[in-house]
């Protein structure tokens, strides 16, 4: 699945306000990212199946540590109004003018990071985004506070570039590019020689003079693939409309994932051996299981013509077989299962001696049907199994019981 990211601008949205946007492919090259300008009216639709982020540049986020209550993950509602109490005298905004959001994860940290910037100016840029028909199903910071080990970022030019800096411990912060030099930087000599340090063409030289770090050369916009899996999510409180396809966007971002990612590609493969073994198990026990199913026919074919020599066609073994010994039982004058006399005697032989039998009955060929003969739970359960012993069936029907001979008595 493509992913289509689009940087909001900085200033309220005009008809001539130029968005930049990349196509991220599936496997995430980072060769084929390639930043475009359009206004929101000539910005690409996609599919159905492409997601659509939104990436807040970093010069419109501030960042703010807070200690939430506990039990706050349990009362939701009050999640919003929370964190405007806890950030009310530290930011210079009223805090209901501000969007908040929360890393994923916040309910597990006594001490999360929080993301603030401006209500009205994120709204204004997603429904022009709307009005030109295109859906965000994702808002994510340019950058985000992760890992312990410190990342500088160097963007634009040696002019107007800008630094940006980002770890687990201070969060986000940058400065201009023309005004960095160590002294400014205020960095320790550790976190000099262990920090993470990447710049755009246009400013790895200026950035590796005034800082004196070997700079690694990133190609311009590189860094959204990281904006893209840095956990976060800002379509939070009021800013959560289409939750839906979000929902569903977030499970075809995990299958693309899974089906395209260089990481998981042992996986697949072992769960495409698994699958194979399993159809060709599947395969042999069908084989096997008909081949077993062809010999018993054969096998009932067998005795029957055995038994019978005057059979010449062959249908159904078994049944066949149940018609000729029934007809050798007649001609001998013996008695069948299907027989008056053969179900009162198996019902006489089933009835416990504290139960009664049956006033009434009324036999028709294979069936007695018993009539005003009350019986509890328990001597319905007993004289069932005893019948069944015996190779017959006790049912009820309406206010009466039938009684018949199990299928394959001949």
């Amino acid at each position: 699945m493509r992913t289509l990211i689009i940087q909001l601008p900085m200033g309220e949205p005009a008809a001539a306000t130029a968005y930049p946007y990349a196509w991220v492919p599936a496997d995430a090259a980072p060769s084929a990212l390639k930043l475009q300008w359009a206004s929101a009216s000539l910005l690409p639709r996609g599919e159905r199946s492409t997601e659509v982020v939104a990436l807040v540049p970093a010069c419109a986020l501030s960042w703010h540590q807070v200690a939430l209550p506990s039990g706050l993950h349990k009362q939701r509602a009050r999640l919003e109004a929370a964190l405007q109490g806890l950030l009310e005298e530290r930011l210079l905004d009223e805090p209901t003018q501000l969007h908040m959001a929360l890393p994923s994860d916040w309910k597990n940290s006594p001490h999360t990071w929080v993301a603030v910037c401006d209500r009205a100016w994120l709204a204004a840029h997603l429904s022009n985004l709307e009005t030109a028909g295109i859906t965000v199903h994702r808002i994510v910071p340019e950058f985000a506070p992760g890992s312990e080990r410190l990342h500088i970022t160097a963007t634009g030019d040696a002019d107007a570039g800008w630094l940006w800096f980002s770890d687990a411990k201070r969060g986000v912060w940058g400065l201009p590019l023309a005004s960095a030099s160590i002294a400014s930087l205020g960095l320790s000599a550790a976190e000099r020689q262990t920090a993470d340090l990447q710049a755009e063409p246009a400013a790895v030289a200026a950035v590796s003079e005034r800082l004196q770090m070997p700079a690694r050369l990133m190609p311009p916009g590189q860094h959204w693939l990281a904006a893209l899996q840095n956990g976060w999510d800002l379509a939070q409180f009021g800013f959560q409309a289409h939750s839906q396809a979000r929902l569903l966007k977030t499970a075809q971002r995990a299958s693309s994932q899974l089906w395209h990612h260089p990481q998981w590609r042992m996986a697949r493969w072992g769960v495409g051996a698994l699958l194979l073994t399993h159809l060709l198990g599947l395969n042999a026990w069908a084989w096997k299981t008909h081949n077993d199913w062809q010999a018993q026919q054969q096998s009932w074919t067998q005795i029957l013509r055995q038994s019978f020599p005057e059979t010449t066609v062959v249908v159904d073994a078994p049944l066949q077989m149940a018609q000729q010994v029934a007809r050798l039982r007649q001609g001998a004058g013996l008695l069948g299962p299907t027989d008056l006399e053969s179900m009162l005697s198996a019902l006489g032989q089933a009835l416990p001696a504290h139960v009664a039998a049956p006033r009434q009955w009324q036999f028709e060929t294979g069936q007695l049907r018993l009539s005003s003969w009350p019986l509890s739970a328990s001597e319905q359960e007993t004289v069932q199994k005893a019948l069944a012993a015996q190779g017959y069936t006790l049912r009820a029907e309406a206010d009466a019981w039938l009684m018949h001979a199990q299928k394959g008595q001949p």
